[in-house]
């Protein structure tokens, strides 16, 4: 049904069509944007790929790195916690649904703090086969925190390392060394299909220290310090799967993954400091430690019945903690640790049905489903006191508590007119509740949330679409959210009663094909309401501090463009076979519609140009990347006092060559003229004050070996 062409090339506007033999497609199939498979060309939505290829040709060591190529997305964090999370068309963490295998990752936890983070950065890229990203809501297909958008991760499957059919064996090796923060990296892959069984064993460990930040920095002690803290920091991650072929129609896999890193180190940017008379604080470090382990057991079923062909259901548990022990010296409390520890422990069922059939003169592919989770999240501070050797329990910001999500959906997705017009409706009812544990203060807190999408694609021509949607997204209130507790300096209270934080979504795009490469542009607006901001209640304690609470009523919008182009310049100016050019661009605008302020989420002008080489032979290739960003001031943020983000561009030089055909080399430098720069996200609330923004930058030039080899 599903012709495979589709998309680009906006400097070949005026060729004829009707002379272009050979064409490039968007030939990829997605998963995120449907719950099934569809080729992106039948798709009414952004859908960002990135293959485990394509992290390879820019020795990408994080997705931070990878993400540099895809317009409208990028991943944030930096310092002693590493990455927090991801950012899609300027809104970012929660509000950005994480799957990995299927599988929810925990909310992100961030008190404000310097001693708690709980982050999702918990994955092994070394694991990954593809990374999905959906821009713009998706709630109506995937419930509650995908408000802005999803990410979705597969990690890799036997059948990536073996022959398509019969008994097969592989074993593979890789290592490498990145000099940004003086890591070593190795990495073993053992795959087999024996009869019906498959399985694959993958560990990854690394051993490195903190990320740099740029050699101009000064390493003193103290708030001017301009060098990240020294760290050492351990990492290792173990993949397992294995699979079952009971007969043609029942398929049987079973996963356990389990991730692991420990980070030990001096902050140096704190020695010295005195926040008030008696704390003056000296020996100040950290020793953390986060952990991520699931298992899962999932089950493929071609049913083939007249309500049902396939049915796929998804059973896994998991769970994530974050363990900080902060030590520090002051003449108050003498030699301490705060130790701070989160937790989160989930247990997850999803199941997804399909139905393909004709209708008339149509073809529907109806998906519909259900989905259920329960989590368990809880805080356990401890101070212990060396000076006189007690132990005192602390109170944490918001109480341990339990919350329960379920929700159902359908879609249809129809093809009309010969599958030149495929037609998108679908709708999700989601229930969700948040209950503290026995013997809190707090009441329960429950909502419920509909919504629903409808979006269309035309295919003009086999070459030329153009798309357009109208989609929901809602985020029901975090335990951060309903319970949180302050007390210092002014009383914030918990709001039980929050509601869904909401948006709905419209996008209009072309794609388009031709013999030189590939396009696609896309425009946007997403309108958002009742989110949760901190409001002053007007009332005031016995003491005379005032009052606030979190309540529903910032209202925003954020619009803006993206476009994206792959060209084979060998067809375009008769280059060398091979030579390929990639650039994409975003662009993004956003406002509180209260206020009138700007959002400090929303990413300044960014564009990314490519120019690469890949041998005919696939023994070779290099490839030299550009990531060109607007700098971001004054009216940019919410306070025109910011700290300004300076505009940059940075350069990075890759290559491969594969002296056989089981082993590759690579190498690469990055930030190839070594140029000083910042991430916007990094100084935002930075409120002018430039002591020790230095610590703040990205790394200089830097860069790193791979060595990959298949037994």
């Amino acid at each position: 049904m599903k012709l495979s062409k589709v998309a680009v090339l906006v400097s070949i506007a005026c060729t004829p069509l009707a002379n272009a033999e050979e064409v490039f497609t968007f030939d990829e199939v997605v998963v995120s944007a449907t719950r099934t498979e569809q080729e992106v060309r039948d798709v009414a939505a952004s859908v960002s790929t990135l293959s485990s290829d394509d992290m390879a040709k820019t020795m990408s060591s994080d997705l931070q790195h990878a993400l540099k190529s895809q317009p409208g997305v990028s991943m944030e964090g930096q310092g002693r916690f590493g990455l927090s999370g991801f950012n899609i068309r300027g809104r970012e963490d929660n509000y950005v649904k994480v799957l990995v295998d299927g599988v929810q990752q925990a909310s992100i936890y961030n008190p404000g703090a310097d001693q708690m983070r709980k982050y999702q950065g918990m994955f092994e890229m070394d694991t990954l086969t593809s990374v999905e990203i959906n821009k713009g809501p998706v709630s109506s297909l995937y419930g509650s925190d995908a408000l802005a958008g999803l990410v979705v991760m597969r990690t890799k499957n036997p059948s990536d390392f073996l022959a398509e059919t019969g008994d097969d064996t592989y074993a593979g090796f890789s290592a490498g060394y990145t000099s940004a923060n003086d890591a070593f990296k190795t990495t073993v892959t053992i795959a087999n299909r024996t009869g019906d069984w498959e399985s694959l064993i993958m560990y990854t460990k690394r051993d490195g220290h903190e990320t740099q930040t740029h050699s101009s920095g000064a390493d003193i002690l103290g708030r001017e310090r301009g060098q990240a803290d020294p760290f050492d920091i351990k990492q290792d991650n173990f993949l397992g799967k294995l699979f079952y072929q009971v007969n043609d129609d029942h398929r049987i896999g079973f996963t356990a993954e389990r991730f692991n890193r420990t980070a030990q180190g001096d902050l140096l940017h704190n020695e010295g400091y005195e926040m008030m008379p008696g704390y003056l604080y000296t020996q100040n470090r950290a020793d953390d430690e986060d952990t991520r382990t699931r298992f899962s057991l999932e089950h493929e079923w071609q049913v083939n019945h007249k309500l049902v062909d396939d049915l796929e259901w998804l059973l896994a548990w998991q769970q994530s903690e974050s363990f900080h022990k902060n030590y520090d010296h002051t003449p108050m409390m003498g030699y301490r640790n705060r130790e701070r520890n989160g937790t989160d422990e989930s247990t997850q069922f999803d199941v997804k049905l399909f139905k393909g059939f004709e209708k008339g003169n149509t073809y529907h592919e109806f998906s519909y489903g259900a989905s259920y989770l329960v989590n368990q999240f809880e805080l356990d501070y401890t101070n212990f006191m060396f000076k006189d050797g007690s132990v005192v329990d602390a109170t944490p910001e918001v109480p341990n508590a339990k919350s329960k999500t379920w929700g159902i959906y359908a879609q249809d997705q129809i093809f009309l007119l010969d599958d030149q017009l495929v037609f998108t409706l679908g709708g999700r009812y989601d229930s969700f509740e948040a209950r503290p544990n026995h013997g809190s203060q707090y009441p329960k807190a429950s909502n419920d949330a509909f919504t629903g999408r409808v979006g269309a694609v035309y295919h003009w021509t086999d070459n030329f679409s153009t798309y357009g949607q109208i989609s929901q997204g809602f985020k029901a209130p975090t335990i951060q959210d309903l319970y949180y507790e302050y007390s210092m300096g002014v009383e914030l209270m918990p709001n039980p009663d929050l509601k869904a934080e909401e948006s709905i979504a419209y996008e209009i795009g072309t794609r388009w094909a031709h013999r030189y490469g590939r396009l696609e542009l896309s425009a946007f607006y997403n309108d958002y309401k009742n989110f949760i901001e901190d409001q002053n209640t007007g009332d005031l304690t016995e003491d005379g501090r005032e009052i606030w609470t979190k309540v529903n009523v910032a209202k925003s919008r954020i619009y803006g463009a993206e476009f994206s182009t792959h060209t084979d310049l060998n067809r375009l100016v008769s280059a060398p076979a091979g030579t390929y050019f990639d650039f994409s661009l975003a662009y993004a605008d956003g406002k509180d519609k209260e206020t009138g302020d700007a959002i400090d989420s929303v990413a300044p002008l960014t564009s990314y140009f490519a120019l690469g080489y890949d041998a005919p032979k696939g023994d070779w290739g290099s490839r030299v990347s550009v990531e060109a960003v607007q700098g971001k001031e004054g009216s940019d943020w919410s306070d025109a006092d910011n700290l300004k983000a300076p505009g940059y561009a940075v350069t990075d030089i890759t290559a491969y060559y594969k002296p056989s055909q089981a082993m590759t080399l690579r190498a690469g430098l990055f930030n190839a003229f070594d140029k000083k720069y910042w991430h916007y996200t990094d100084l935002s609330g930075a409120d002018n004050e430039t002591q020790g923004i230095d610590r703040r930058t990205q790394p200089g030039r830097n860069w790193g070996v791979e060595f990959d080899y298949e037994f």
